[in-house]
């Protein structure tokens, strides 16, 4: 009698053992494929980036554009903000030196002058400015009664000029006009420059304290809706020289730049993505704006034509930041004379070839 092989003997016919064999092949290949690719089982998480800012503040909004548009998830970032306060400058670039920061945005002349102090102590720069916002920030308002053909008839006269103080941007960034387009030296100009904060610029004007004031948005537009003043130049327009350079440096650490080359490119991608937003239309931005600076939106929608948040630097504005500011810097005794723009202070690697 021939006996039949079948799965009740608990012996599988020739078919079925090949099936399960190929079962078990399917079920190795898929599980090796597992390990091989963890992405499968689940996705990877975001890249941290810590971001000191100052707030409130006008010059610092392109974070908030960014945060609040999705520039920072849609380039996988996690960005975790520190706010400063205006005028602690100097707090924030301490704390992206002392590792606490990977990223700082605020006023232009800090990151030179850490760097400097580190140069002269015989130790390499440890910050890099690798972009800048609001170029051609600096507006010169002078007084109704004051309406000058050019500014050439003003620098005999005794005016009272306001700064929010002496090593003020904007003052450095006049200084640098005067020396490297009009030839010409502060000490032979008649004005007197004061030290004022920006919200007693406009009331000193409207009472006959001041001549005028160097400034920028929203001091500006204050003046000129409250009829303290008119804009007799402004540096964005060209009255200062042509391509100005930023106001605002946002640097990093150059250990960071370093060992997290590829999130840091990504980190300003989301910022040139943001510049996006904005530049299609920044109407839309106005509410925004004036949320995130603490000023009213009517304001902000006044002084809107006299605003670049956006940001970037080229090679050209970064060398014409050093020719303005830093060489004067220099010639003042606030930088060192060894300190260069490149590679000392500004480091252009991260922003996108693209934009």
């Amino acid at each position: 009698m021939a006996i039949s092989v079948g799965t009740t003997a608990g012996i599988l016919s020739p078919a079925a053992r090949e099936k399960t064999m190929i079962n078990r092949r399917t079920l190795l290949i898929s599980a090796a494929a597992m390990v091989a690719s963890p992405s499968v089982l689940r996705a990877a998480g975001p890249d941290s980036v810590r971001f000191g800012v100052l707030h409130p503040n006008l010059t610092t909004v392109i974070h908030e554009i960014a945060k609040r548009t999705g520039c920072y998830e849609k380039n996988n970032l996690k960005v975790v903000e520190t706010r400063f306060k205006s005028g602690q400058t100097v707090e924030g670039v301490e704390q992206l030196w002392r590792g606490n920061l990977d990223f700082y945005m605020g006023g232009a002349p800090e990151v030179p002058r850490l760097n400097s102090r580190l140069i002269e102590a015989g130790a390499a720069p440890a910050l890099a400015v690798v972009s800048g916002a609001n170029p051609g920030h600096t507006s010169l308002v002078l007084a109704n009664k004051l309406q000058p053909g050019s500014i050439d008839d003003l620098f005999k006269q005794p005016l009272r000029i306001a700064v929010s103080s002496l090593s003020s941007v904007h003052l450095a960034f006049f200084r640098g006009y005067l020396l490297t387009e009009k030839k010409l030296d502060l000490k032979s100009i008649a004005w007197r420059f004061m030290g004022m904060e920006a919200s007693n610029m406009v009331p000193a004007m409207l009472t006959g304290q001041l001549d005028g004031f160097l400034h920028s948005e929203p001091t500006t537009t204050l003046a000129i809706v409250n009829k303290a003043g008119h804009l007799f130049m402004q540096a964005a327009r060209g009255d200062m020289g042509a391509n100005p350079p930023p106001a605002t440096l946002l640097a990093s650490r150059r250990d960071f730049i370093k060992d997290k080359n590829e999130v840091a490119k990504r980190f300003m991608r989301a910022i040139f993505d943001a510049n996006e937003v904005y530049a299609k239309n920044p109407e839309k931005m106005t509410g925004l704006v004036a949320e995130w600076s603490g000023q009213d939106e009517k304001i902000v929608a006044e002084a809107q034509e006299r605003m670049n948040p956006t940001t970037r630097l080229t090679q050209a504005q970064a060398q014409k930041w050093w020719d303005f500011i830093g060489t004067t810097m220099v010639e003042r005794g606030e930088l060192s004379p060894k300190l260069k723009p490149f590679p000392d202070i500004f480091d252009l690697s991260l922003q996108p070839l693209s934009a």
